[in-house]
C-alpha cells in the first residue's frame, strides 16, 4: 500500500469530506460504504468511469482509493489530477472491503 497527504481542517479535525474509491466492484459499492460512513465521511466509488462535471459534485475529497488490480489507467489519471487539491492518495491492491477498511481506519486515525 502507497500513502500520500492527508487533508484535516484548520483545527486538526475532519472537516465533512468524501472518499473517492476507483475501481473494485460495483457489486460492493453498499459495503464499501458502510465502511466509508462508519468514521463519518461520504462515498464516491467510480468502477468504470467519472461522469462529466464529477469534480463539482464531490464536495471536498479526504481520500482517494485506487484499487489497481481493478482499474484502467484512463481511469486512474483522471482520479491522480482529483488529488491536486491535497487529498491523500492510497493504492491498494485489492478490492477487497477489509482492505478498503483498513486504509480508512488509518486515515481516520
Amino acid at each position: 500500500m502507497k500513502a500520500e497527504r492527508r487533508s484535516q481542517g484548520s483545527d486538526g479535525r475532519r472537516e465533512e469530506q468524501t472518499v473517492l474509491v476507483i475501481g473494485g466492484s460495483g457489486g460492493m459499492s453498499s459495503r464499501y460504504r458502510d465502511v466509508v460512513e462508519k468514521h463519518g465521511w461520504s462515498l464516491r466509488h467510480y468502477e468504470n468511469r467519472v461522469p462529466p462535471g464529477a469534480r463539482h459534485g464531490v464536495g471536498r475529497i479526504a481520500l482517494i482509493v485506487i484499487m489497481v488490480t481493478m482499474v484502467s489507467h484512463a481511469l486512474r489519471d483522471q482520479m491522480q489530477r482529483l488529488a491536486a487539491d491535497g487529498a491523500q492518495v492510497v493504492y491498494l491492491r485489492s478490492a477487497s472491503v477489509s482492505a478498503l477498511r483498513a486504509v480508512i481506519e488509518q486515515a481516520a486515525a
